[in-house]
């Protein structure tokens, strides 16, 4: 609990010397902005092999075809029939390794590679803002001046 604050130049400490934070819009948002998108992040990711047998059992018994990645010419049709999830897990490992459960992954890092820039772009934005507003602030208003010397 804090019980008494002591300024020291710009940095407001508690009794036991702990940094209080700032009260700055910046400061106050910033982390949640960034907490939520590492927070997305991070089920995004744990969640993409789920995500992948999903659409492999929702791809199952339509026509498809997919791109020979091997000659890059050709396609080659995709036919599969699982009777349950874990068949679907079994073969996947079993065809293709346990990196294949996250393929897909280099398109979701690009995805939050652009929303950490716009996070980071609102933070600078912010910023930039704050610091705007505290020059204003300093600056005397005439009108107020002017209004205090009448009376």
């Amino acid at each position: 609990a804090v019980v008494s604050t002591q300024s020291t130049g710009n940095k407001q400490t508690d009794k036991e010397g702990r940094r209080q934070g700032k009260n700055t819009l910046t400061e106050s948002v910033w982390p949640e902005l960034l907490a939520g998108t590492v927070h997305c992040f991070v089920a995004d990711f744990s969640l993409l092999p789920v995500e992948l047998i999903m659409n492999r059992l929702h791809l199952q018994g339509t026509r498809a075809i997919v791109d020979n990645v091997l000659d890059s010419t050709s396609v080659i049709p995709y036919q599969a029939s699982y009777n349950n999830m874990q068949q679907c897990i079994e073969a996947l490992v079993d065809c293709e390794g346990v990196p294949s459960l996250w393929k897909g992954c280099s398109a979701l890092l690009l995805q939050y590679t652009a929303r950490f820039a716009v996070v980071h772009t609102v933070r600078m934005l912010m910023k930039y803002v704050n610091k705007f507003n505290e020059k204003k602030s300093l600056v005397p208003n005439d009108s107020v001046t002017s209004f205090t010397k009448d009376k």
